[in-house]
């Protein structure tokens, strides 16, 4: 069971442009140690980019390939009451701090081998079956909503370029850049920074972080137009995703 005051981490996130990224000193294009793979999300098949009926319900289901690593799949609550995860043992309780947007989420995680996601997709199996029994279960019992996978539409791929361990003004970043291609229409490219930190300091940590930008010329809100996954998915459901399937245009 989860413990009342179970917190596993404090994470600190910035979303930058890339000019800024590359201003900051964050990011450097064609880097060797860069990590490229795939993010599909799923949201109802009657999302549009003015309705998002799952993430308004705090539901984020997110599919991961990254080449020569095992995929993932997460159900996440985001934001997400304790009330409703008691009895539950998510693999992870963090709070998200943006700026000074404060949220909890609760993550229940599981891995795939190589190739699952992608497959999977490709051959439109049931959805239902990229998630386990534990993350299904904690969905049925802690979500506001029912969730009937199979009637969901996957939306993406999102192409992301990843820097897990960044040491950066001598602290220790995560660095994720998120490419969206705009073939047929709008794109998006954004660069997202995060900090996990212990929940005591986690604001000194915070200043710090915003501090180190601001010298370097850089405006950490600047860039800020709400969540990363919101605008993700805004871009996405405008698009002719088809159920069981990567979005066919990318």
């Amino acid at each position: 069971m989860v413990g009342r005051d179970r917190l596993d981490a404090v994470v600190l996130k910035v979303t930058l442009s890339p000019a800024q990224a590359l201003a900051a000193g964050v990011w450097e294009e064609d880097a060797a140690e860069d990590l490229t793979g795939r993010i599909w999300f799923c949201e109802r098949s009657d999302a549009s980019p003015h309705r998002l009926p799952l993430l308004e319900a705090g539901v984020i289901l997110r599919l991961r390939e990254t080449p020569h690593r095992r995929d993932d799949t997460v159900a996440e609550l985001c934001p997400c009451r304790r009330s409703r995860i008691a009895g539950q043992r998510p693999t992870r309780i963090e709070a998200e701090w943006r700026g000074e947007r404060r949220v909890l989420s609760a993550v229940m995680a599981a891995s795939h081998r190589e190739g699952t996601v992608a497959g999977a997709l490709a051959r439109r199996d049931p959805l239902h079956g990229l998630f386990t029994d534990a993350q299904r279960a904690f969905l049925d019992e802690c979500a506001d909503c029912p969730q009937n996978f199979d009637a969901l539409r996957v939306l993406g791929p999102v192409v992301v370029r990843s820097r897990p361990q960044l040491t950066w003004s001598t602290t220790e970043l995560a660095v994720e850049r998120w490419q969206i291609p705009g073939a047929k229409g709008a794109s998006l490219d954004f660069v997202e920074l995060s900090r996990r930190v212990d929940r005591p300091g986690a604001e000194i940590a915070q200043l710090a972080l915003e501090s180190a930008l601001r010298r370097r010329g850089v405006d950490p809100w600047e860039y800020e137009t709400g969540t990363d996954t919101r605008r993700v998915l805004a871009l996405l459901a405008g698009r002719d995703g088809l159920p069981g399937r990567p979005n066919p245009e990318l």
